[in-house]
């Protein structure tokens, strides 16, 4: 029997995530939450239900899993602050991975991450709550990253390396073995990261430097 969930967004990234779990044809969906469209309306053949404050109905319904759509290339905090409200309603998170995407048995997930198609994340690779590993990228083996993260799509993370929480790797960043990426930084797009970026901080280039010294 499917196990019914709840799609919480209604953009790019929700559209990629219902894709996914149509692949996975495991779950059930009983319909998307959204303030960008009418409820009754349709998102991807599904019904808009409302907004997120017609959830703790569903909840009283025994609905009590939801998949996180929302993205974040900008930043994480949204999808940080709707990942705390939904779970304040008594909702868990289901985490979703793309059947292309090749993940070790060893990975360790967190609750409500979401792989992309064609992902790779190596042996002992683990990811925290609610973070999102986009397409074509790598994780090698024993990385650990943080929750509310953004791993964007084509970006290569080497071993051994720690991303910290609420960081937003952009599009073809690339960081090498080792490295540490503390909370709340960014990595802007096609950066090569060498050496570790500090918190808040926003580093670019090749190789990769704060943007007060790019």
């Amino acid at each position: 029997m499917k196990q019914d969930i709840i799609i919480i967004g209604s953009g790019g990234h929700a559209k990629v995530v219902v894709d996914i779990i149509e692949e996975m044809d495991v779950f059930n969906i009983i319909g998307v939450t959204t303030v960008d469209q009418e409820p009754g309306s349709f998102f991807q053949g599904y019904t808009v239900l409302g907004n997120d404050n017609v959830l703790p109905e569903y909840n009283r319904k025994g609905i009590k899993h939801a998949v996180m759509g929302l993205g974040g290339y900008r930043d994480n905090r949204l999808r940080k602050k709707v990942f705390e409200f939904i779970k304040s309603l008594g909702f868990s998170f289901l985490s979703i991975i793309h059947p292309s995407a090749i993940v070790s048995k060893s990975v360790k997930l967190g609750e409500g991450v979401v792989i992309f198609p064609g992902a790779v994340l190596n042996t002992e690779v683990e990811v925290g709550n609610n973070s999102i590993i986009a397409t074509g990228s790598t994780i090698d083996h024993e990385t650990v990253i943080g929750n509310h993260v953004l791993v964007s799509a084509g970006v290569t993370v080497g071993a051994y390396s720690k991303i910290e929480d609420n960081v937003l790797l952009a599009l073809g960043a690339k960081v090498i073995s080792g490295v540490k990426i503390k909370a709340n930084a960014l990595v802007a797009a096609g950066a090569v990261v060498v050496k570790d970026v500090e918190e808040n901080e926003k580093v670019f280039g090749i190789p990769a430097k704060p943007l007060k010294n790019a």
